[in-house]
């Protein structure tokens, strides 16, 4: 269960890339699991997954990856995710890390833009007497994943860091802040070197004499290329980002009132034409942001059997039940009760 509320806006907000979850999925294919119903009532599609402008929030991701853990229970599950990935699954951020001087040069740059591959932990440098450690730590506190997202974290480090330098690369040792799971012997297999369970923290630690390695792919020119992209699409995130989530908050508190885009406009100190011009700008409309909302809203509702379709359909903002029902089906292509019936089956409460 989630143990944050929608209340926590971090936790709700959509603006996590979803490159980890992609990974996620074609593992789990290869592993030979259906995932055709893993993203029920989450109001994401595997059509999501291939769009490189699709965001996430941490809610919406945890949820995926705890269905996910019950799909291949007793497997290791992260780590097999994060072997499969290359430095091209976190996107431009890899090439621009692939282009870069030095690998100490191309681990710096990853940590920089950690929030664009769509990493669900926070990572930082820690510098020992003779040695460097990459620190992971949570965003949330999650047990029930923080496993899974340790060592799809770390064993990426791997395949990266070998996209970097080669196969010669090995780290000096790998600790773990929770106690051995049965499936123990993977992490030596992958890691190849001493892994501590138990630990005050977890870190991957490797020697410091990787950072000052030159880079055979090193293009200075495709490097300030890519970063020139990268930090022109990050101000217009953050612009967007900026004036969405403002109108996303509002219509989030005022969902079951119908709210009206004039006085949204009016509460952002706008006119109604400028926000619908902004909206547009950044790719959305005022009715898609309500849509999604009523949409997103609607279906977490809908695992709660004790709620009719018909108090679902006011919470959400409609006085009609018929109108609730052909919104709904437009949405998603199925109706409330048999959307319902496919999450309660799948995931009971």
């Amino acid at each position: 269960m989630d143990i944050m509320t929608d209340s926590d806006a971090r936790y709700t907000t959509a603006n996590i890339p979803v490159f980890l979850l992609r990974c996620l999925m074609s593992t789990l294919n290869d592993l030979g699991m259906d995932t055709s119903r893993l993203m029920v009532g989450l109001g994401l599609s595997s059509d999501d997954l291939s769009d490189p402008s699709c965001r996430i929030s941490f809610r919406q991701g945890s949820e995926i990856i705890r269905r996910a853990l019950k799909f291949a229970k007793g497997q290791a599950l992260g780590l097999e995710t994060g072997i499969r990935e290359r430095l091209t699954s976190i996107g431009l951020v890899g090439y621009a890390m692939i282009t870069s001087r030095t690998v100490g040069d191309a681990i710096a740059l990853g940590l920089s833009l950690q929030k664009d591959t769509g990493s669900m932990l926070e990572f930082g440098i820690h510098t020992e007497k003779d040695a460097v450690a990459v620190v992971a730590s949570s965003r949330f506190s999650d047990p029930e994943i923080h496993i899974f997202l340790v060592e799809e974290a770390f064993a990426s480090f791997m395949s990266i860091a070998r996209d970097l330098v080669g196969d010669g690369f090995k780290p000096r040792r790998v600790d773990l802040s929770y106690p051995a799971p049965s499936y123990a012997d993977a992490y030596r297999r992958i890691f190849g070197c001493e892994v501590r369970f138990g630990q005050l923290a977890s870190l991957f630690v490797f020697d410091p004499s990787w950072f000052n390695k030159s880079l055979a792919t090193v293009d200075l020119l495709s490097h300030r290329q890519v970063l020139s992209f990268l930090e022109q699409s990050r101000a217009r995130n953050r612009q967007a980002v900026e004036i969405i989530e403002s109108v996303e908050r509002i219509l989030r508190q005022n969902l079951h009132e119908q709210p009206h885009i004039e006085k949204i406009a009016r509460d952002l100190c706008l006119s109604e034409r400028t926000l619908r011009r902004r909206l547009t700008e950044y790719g959305v409309s005022f009715q898609s942001l309500l849509d999604d909302l009523r949409k997103n809203r609607a279906l977490e509702l809908l695992a709660n059997p004790q709620l009719s379709v018909g108090q679902i359909a006011f919470a959400v903002g409609f006085t009609d039940t018929h109108n609730f029902r052909r919104a709904f089906r437009r949405w998603t292509g199925s109706t409330p009760g048999s959307l319902r019936r496919d999450i309660l089956a799948v995931w009971p409460k």
